[in-house]
């Protein structure tokens, strides 16, 4: 079983003439209903708010076949994402997440909830900017990691929020090392290492030295390489009309998740994928990405509808 938690939220996403509409988002959640949709168990663990919104989030979550961590609920509100676009169709976030429901890590219940099986456990993006959320969510992580799961990573940067940038490079430094896959976007890395103009990639991995490392590049594509050299790219798809790009990357990371549960890889074998391999679970992300960006908000799809669309 997927193990998943951090930020929780709705997306308020612009619409125009002041027009907003509420999405189930956060980083984490979208890898979740991705890695669900894709018909892999999954547990969400992150705690939700016992409002409205918050039964819209675990009504999608259920959706999508993702159980919830039992006692997750909180008279907490929920955590809202404020999503506006630039002129290249780009989304911008303006988050709320003071005192909110996804704030509240309570690592005693998360480890308790940890099934007898699990093969990941995955943390990104807000859950990992300084502050004693951060540390939580580490905890948590050294817990899963003793218990035998792949370490999963998506730092999904947000500088608006980063109010040290020093701190928040420090910080994530900690996931990182502890990581078995690290999944980051051209932007990611910019923002957290500018100071490597040349080989950003190569660097990255040299310097953290994950199992498997996804890259993402937007309309350019992903790429991929093992710790032991084996690299892999393909290409980006939009098959229709794009919607938005909202979720497009934790849409990739939920397949990523949702591939390396079901080939069943363990221990150093993630790092021993070949490149044939490599470029079947890419390909998958990819698309699968791609039919998100055709739908409002961040709605993967199906494996059916995936082989129904591109097959």
């Amino acid at each position: 079983m997927i193990v998943i938690g951090g930020d929780t939220l709705i997306d308020l996403i612009d619409r125009g003439q002041r027009l907003f509409e509420a999405f189930p988002g956060g980083s984490t959640l979208n890898c979740a209903l991705a890695a669900g949709q894709l018909g892999s168990k999954v547990l969400y663990v992150s705690t939700l708010s016992s409002d409205s919104y918050g039964d819209l989030l675990a009504n999608r979550l259920a959706q999508c076949n993702v159980k919830l961590r039992a006692n997750s609920r909180s008279s907490a509100y929920t955590s809202l994402a404020v999503v506006t676009f630039d002129e290249m169709n780009q989304p911008k976030y303006a988050f709320y997440r003071d005192g909110t429901a996804d704030r509240d890590v309570p690592i005693a219940d998360i480890v308790a909830s940890f099934p007898e099986r699990m093969s990941i456990f995955h943390v990104g993006s807000c859950a990992l900017i300084p502050s004693e959320d951060q540390d939580a969510w580490l905890q948590v992580v050294v817990a899963a990691k003793d218990r035998g799961a792949l370490i999963s990573v998506d730092p999904n940067c947000r500088p608006s929020m980063t109010k040290d940038p020093i701190a928040y490079r420090e910080g994530i430094a900690r996931f990182f090392r502890l990581a078995d896959l690290i999944k980051c976007s051209d932007g990611d890395l910019e923002y957290l290492h500018p100071e490597w103009t040349d080989r950003a990639v190569e660097t990255f991995i040299e310097t953290y030295s994950p199992q498997l490392c996804v890259y993402t590049q937007g309309a350019e594509g992903l790429r991929a390489s093992t710790k032991f050299g084996v690299s892999a790219q393909v290409s980006a798809f939009l098959p229709g009309f794009l919607s938005d790009t909202v979720g497009a990357g934790d849409s990739v990371h939920g397949t990523l998740l949702s591939e390396i549960d079901r080939l069943g890889l363990v221990g150093q074998q993630l790092s021993e994928l070949n490149e044939s391999q490599l470029t079947k679970i890419l390909l998958l992300a990819s698309r699968v990405a791609g039919v998100s960006c055709t739908r409002a908000g961040c709605q993967p799809p199906t494996r059916k509808e995936v082989a129904e669309i591109f097959d």
